[in-house]
C-alpha cells in the first residue's frame, strides 16, 4: 500500500474470517494463504502486506474469536475464581479451532511473535482474573503475602496445558478449591459464601 492510503477494513474482515474457515476445515497443517486469499476474495500478495508472517494472521483471527471479558464481580471469591476458569476453558476448548492451539505456540518462537500471540490471545483474559483476585486479597479472603499474578498462572497453565495437549477440560470448581485450600485466609467460609443468595454475598 502507498502512504497514507488507508487500509481497506471490509477486506481485512474478509481475512480473518476466512482463516478461521480454513482452519476449522483445515486445521494447522492443511492451512494456506492461497486457500484463504481464494475464499476472502483478493490475492496472497494482498495479505502478506497486511501480515507479513502468517502467525500473526492466525494469531489475528483467533482473537476475533476470543472475548476480553469484565472481570467477574459475584460478591464470592470462589464463584468469580470457577467464573473465570470456566470462561477460559470454554473459549479455548469451544471456540478457537480444534489442533490449532499448540503448533501455532510451537511456531511462535520468535520473540516478537510470542509477544504478539500473548498479548492478543492471553493478555485480555488474564487480566480479568488478576482483578478478581487482587479484589480477593484486598477483602483478606486471602493471604496478604499471596502473589495474585501466581495464583492466576497457576490456574491458567492447567487450563492452558489441557487445551494445548488435548486432554479433558478440568473441572473448574475442582481446580480452583485446590488452590484454594493453599491461599484462602479461611477456605471454608469462601465455600459458605458461594453458596449463599448473590444478592446477600456482598454483606459477608
Amino acid at each position: 500500500m502507498s502512504p497514507g492510503r488507508p487500509r481497506d477494513t471490509a477486506i481485512d474482515a474478509a481475512v480473518l474470517d476466512a482463516t478461521v474457515a480454513v482452519l476449522r476445515e483445515r486445521g494447522w497443517s492443511g492451512f494456506a494463504l492461497e486457500t484463504v486469499a481464494a475464499r476472502a476474495g483478493t490475492t496472497k500478495a494482498a495479505i502478506r502486506r497486511r501480515w507479513p508472517a502468517r502467525q500473526r494472521l492466525v494469531i489475528d483471527a483467533l482473537a476475533t474469536l476470543l472475548a476480553s471479558p469484565p472481570a467477574p464481580d459475584n460478591g464470592c471469591t470462589r464463584c468469580d475464581l470457577i467464573q473465570g476458569v470456566g470462561l477460559l476453558t470454554e473459549m479455548l476448548n469451544d471456540r478457537l479451532p480444534p489442533g490449532v492451539l499448540a503448533p501455532l505456540v510451537a511456531d511462535c518462537a520468535d520473540a516478537e511473535l510470542r509477544r504478539h500471540l500473548v498479548d492478543t490471545l492471553v493478555a485480555p483474559t488474564r487480566e480479568a482474573a488478576l482483578i478478581a483476585v487482587r479484589r480477593a486479597v484486598d477483602r483478606g479472603e486471602l493471604r496478604a503475602e499471596v502473589d495474585p499474578d501466581l495464583v492466576v498462572d497457576l490456574l491458567a497453565a492447567t487450563v492452558y496445558q489441557r487445551a494445548l495437549f488435548g486432554d479433558a477440560p478440568q473441572d473448574a470448581r475442582t481446580l480452583v478449591d485446590v488452590l484454594l485450600r493453599g491461599v484462602a485466609v479461611d477456605f471454608e467460609r469462601l465455600v459458605w459464601i458461594s453458596k449463599q443468595p448473590k444478592e446477600l454475598r456482598h454483606r459477608h
